[in-house]
């Protein structure tokens, strides 16, 4: 039954910059310059340097800009390495109901593979986010199980396919080829979101690559599996386990999912930034001090406790110590800030 994956592929061919709001496009805008300036940051990230060394020697090519850099590539190495800066400093934009960082890999995606054609319209290219957001976060809110695997990969892959093959031109048969082969290549699990490692943001960069190579594949004629959302082995009952799209049928199109998407405040995991701003209102209010201050307890739902209650460690990365809400929160409680 391929009823699932055509509607988001029917949204998609359907709809053009007309279709948006006002309030879509101003987020659109707004989301697209937010992640050009966390890019332009990540590239001082740990591990930077052996990310773009290793992917520049991955084929010829000058089509896209490293943003930040200024060199340029093949699209495909391009959108992933500006995939991976954009979340390195865990600082991008997030769709927190989806539990998804859309915007990572649509946007690299999407400007890479622009650039390679010679560029488009300012006028399509939010067309393609805004659609590319609808797709990501349609597939992470029907989603009724914890997290399983890293679901801004996994739910990325498919919203960046989407707005890349919008800017592409697909056919509606294309699209659906160009989302079976993204499914053929979407990965990501949460060991390295456990371990506080680089390869967390990554699976984010692979998918911003693997989305245009779909792309280029389905556009060549190859076709790709379309059963891929709730096939016997299909993307919700191999990778989420239980879901409800009908919420999501019922306001496709009408609600933009762009409009829901937040920044972050501050540079670590977004389950933290709750708690923070509890700690920084607190510390104003009653010119706290840390000698002053015995604990601190965080009372949050579960997903918190399991996203950012991990324990201090003797020596902590930096992307450990962003996705641990004991030591930012000490620190906000200590500085009066986190960055």
């Amino acid at each position: 039954m391929t009823q699932a994956v055509e509607r988001l592929t029917a949204h998609v061919m359907a709809t053009d910059f007309g279709d948006l709001s006002p309030a879509a496009v101003t987020a659109a805008k707004t989301f697209c310059l937010d992640t050009l300036g966390v890019s332009v940051a990540g590239t001082s990230a740990p591990h930077a340097d052996e990310m773009r060394i290793t992917a520049a020697s991955w084929g010829s090519g000058q089509e896209a800009t490293v943003i930040g850099m200024g060199n340029r590539l093949a699209a495909p190495a391009a959108a992933m390495i500006n995939a991976f800066h954009a979340h390195s400093l865990e600082f991008d934009c997030v769709h927190e109901l989806a539990v998804v960082h859309p915007l990572t890999t649509i946007q690299s995606a999407s400007l890479a593979y622009a650039e390679r054609g010679g560029g488009v319209a300012g006028r399509d290219l939010l067309t393609a986010l805004a659609l590319g957001v609808d797709v990501a976060t349609s597939i992470g809110m029907a989603s009724q199980s914890s997290l399983r695997f890293f679901r801004p990969a996994t739910a990325g892959i498919f919203g960046a396919t989407a707005a890349v093959g919008k800017l592409a031109g697909l056919s509606e048969l294309q699209l659906l080829d160009a989302l079976g082969l993204a499914y053929a290549q979407a990965a990501g699990n949460m060991q390295s979101h456990v371990e506080g490692g680089p390869a967390l943001a990554l699976q984010m960069a692979f998918a911003a690559a693997a989305a245009i190579r779909a792309v280029d594949l389905a556009q060549a004629g190859f076709p790709g599996p379309h059963d891929i959302l709730e096939g016997p082995f299909g993307y919700f009952p191999l990778y989420e386990g239980t879901w409800d799209l009908e919420p999501v049928w019922a306001e496709l199109g009408r609600v933009w999912r762009i409009t829901q998407v937040s920044h972050k405040p501050f540079p670590s995991g977004r389950a933290t930034h709750g708690g923070l701003d509890g700690i920084l209102q607190l510390r104003q209010a009653h010119a706290l001090l840390p000698d002053a201050v015995d604990q601190v307890t965080l009372l949050a739902p579960p997903l918190i406790h399991e996203l950012v209650g991990r324990p201090l460690e003797v020596v902590m990365s930096a992307n450990y110590t962003r996705l641990c809400f004991q030591f930012v929160g000490a620190l906000a409680l200590a500085n009066g800030d986190v960055r």
